[in-house]
């Protein structure tokens, strides 16, 4: 009876692997095909049925740029830079849309250093920072109430110790300076306006 049971539900989540497959294959086809509203829909139900993948994401972002609706294909690309974000043709095509829409990028004034703080993502960074401080919690607990295993080397607990602390104070300082990137929006409706106060009556 619970093998039959077993069995039932393995083909069953078979079955709806292989249909969100082939979901994603014919939006892929549809793309090929140069009809790109109906790849576009087709990626859209695939990261319903799926959830989000930054591969989806990035042929949605591609889909969304051929019909030159520029809005739609940055939000794609943005959503895929937050899986990948090292991604150099992710990156290119996100540019190249932002150029489109007459995006205005923000002057860089030290570009090694942005490259840097961008290396990994915002919640790279937070996991590091996370990682770091049960590092330290463990080598606090380990020196101060448990005691040291025989052979441990006595200038890797400071040396360790010193990492950890360099990489959380380094952290905190890196996502205080990206804050502002939780802030950001990305227009999707051509007949937007843009206000310069949040009045009805203000100036767009």
């Amino acid at each position: 009876m619970i093998k039959n049971f077993l069995l039932s539900l393995l083909c069953l989540f078979l079955g709806w692997s292989s249909v969100a497959a082939a979901t994603f294959d014919e939006a892929n086809q549809k793309f090929k095909a140069d009809d790109f509203a109906g790849a576009a829909a087709a990626y859209e139900e695939v990261i319903a049925q799926e959830g989000p993948r930054a591969a989806v994401f990035y042929n949605l972002g591609n889909s969304y740029q051929q019909l030159k609706k520029y809005g739609p294909a940055i939000l794609a690309y943005e959503r895929a830079l937050l899986i990948t974000p090292r991604d150099s043709d992710l990156l290119a095509n996100l540019a190249r849309a932002r150029k489109a829409a007459s995006v205005n990028e923000e002057t860089r004034t030290y570009p090694w250093v942005e490259d840097l703080l961008h290396f990994f993502s915002r919640n790279e960074w937070s996991w590091l920072v996370a990682g770091s401080a049960l590092l330290l919690g463990s080598l606090a607990l380990l020196c101060g109430i448990l005691k040291l295993p025989r052979g441990w080397p006595r200038t890797l607990t400071p040396i360790l110790a010193s990492i950890a602390g360099v990489l959380i104070v380094t952290g905190i300082v890196v996502l205080g300076l990206r804050h502002q990137e939780s802030a950001r929006g990305v227009i999707l409706s051509d007949t937007a306006e843009v206000r310069l106060s949040p009045f009805e009556k203000a100036e767009s």
